[in-house]
């Protein structure tokens, strides 16, 4: 992944003396999908991590900002953002027109698929569900991705005359999957805050246990349902769905938020709209560009989540939760 928005070393250091931070170096990180991310090394040792939002408004990049504080200080191991020195209440701030947040810097390494134990899937599994606890008492936004905006996203798509045909199938495939969700509203019990996102990729590990999770910015107001089932196919997935895997996260989910029946029987549906999901997203955000070649770094494979979904298919609700030990 390229830096989106270059930050020159003075710009960094403007940008940290903005939170009283003394730059001496900074260097873009290649990693990430969506934003820009630059490490920054401080006079006197010291680093800390600079983050400039490429998708996000200032006034929703603030929200995540205050999530986080939020999560923070109710004992989520997520980094709280540094404020302002000039306004301690606010954090963030502007570059290129572009909304900045700064963090301390958490050392630690994300895990690669062959790395997931079931003790690392429990750990994650009960991060989750302080997560959902934690953040009951936080508003949030709708979801960007519900049936409709996911809709539109696949019109998008059938409207381009170059598609290839194979990818055109693949499409049709999807549009009939989602004529399953088109009414689908989370409502307001078993729904609140949610991460959205919570891949091996956003969870740093040091020394075997979680010393964070990161990037919330797909937080919305979500089904509890759907957010343990997004992360159990990130995390239980290799070359199929990994019963122990699975079993070890969503048993460690339930000792810390007990599920109630209701939401365990939505863990199927919820499971197979969150496949979709994200094999709409990954045709549009990363299959599009790869064709166009216009793709760098990073490449995300909607083939994977459609596996996911198959998976599910063949399991059925009551087989989902028999497989979980539910």
């Amino acid at each position: 992944m390229a830096v989106l928005t270059p930050v020159s070393l003075d710009a960094a250091r403007r940008l940290g003396a903005l939170y009283g931070l003394d730059v001496a170096d900074a260097a873009g990180i290649l990693a990430g999908s969506v934003n820009t991310n630059v490490a920054l090394t401080l006079a006197g040792g010291g680093r800390a991590f600079l983050r400039v939002y490429e998708e996000q408004t200032l006034t929703t990049a603030a929200g995540e900002a205050r999530l986080l504080a939020h999560l923070a200080a109710h004992g989520v191991l997520t980094p709280r953002p540094l404020p302002l020195a000039a306004t301690p209440d606010a954090f963030i701030a502007e570059h290129a027109g572009k909304p900045v947040a700064v963090f301390p810097w958490v050392g630690g390494a994300s895990l690669c698929q062959a790395r997931v134990t079931a003790d690392a899937a429990a750990q994650v599994g009960a991060a989750l569900a302080r997560v959902h606890l934690a953040a009951a008492s936080f508003s949030a936004p709708p979801s960007r991705f519900g049936p409709a905006e996911l809709r539109a996203r696949l019109d998008g798509v059938r409207a381009l005359p170059d598609l290839p045909p194979e990818l055109s199938s693949v499409v049709d495939g999807l549009w009939a999957r989602l004529d399953r969700f088109a009414a689908r509203s989370p409502g307001r019990d078993g729904a609140g805050l949610v991460h959205g996102d919570l891949f091996r990729d956003n969870v740093l590990w040091e020394e075997g246990r979680i010393a964070a999770l990161l990037d919330f910015e797909s937080a919305s107001h979500e089904s509890y349902a759907f957010d343990l089932m997004v992360t159990l196919l990130a995390w239980c997935f290799g070359d199929g769905l990994d019963r122990a895997l699975a079993r070890a996260m969503a048993r460690a989910y339930a000792a810390v938020r007990p599920l109630p029946e209701a939401e365990a029987e939505r863990l199927h549906a919820e499971g197979s709209f969150a496949a979709l999901r994200f094999s709409i997203t990954r045709v549009t955000d990363f299959e599009l560009r790869r064709l166009r070649g216009t793709g760098s770094g990073v490449f995300k494979d909607y083939r994977r989540f459609l596996a996911r979904a198959e998976a599910l298919d063949q399991l059925g609700s009551a087989g989902l939760r028999t497989f979980l030990g539910l």
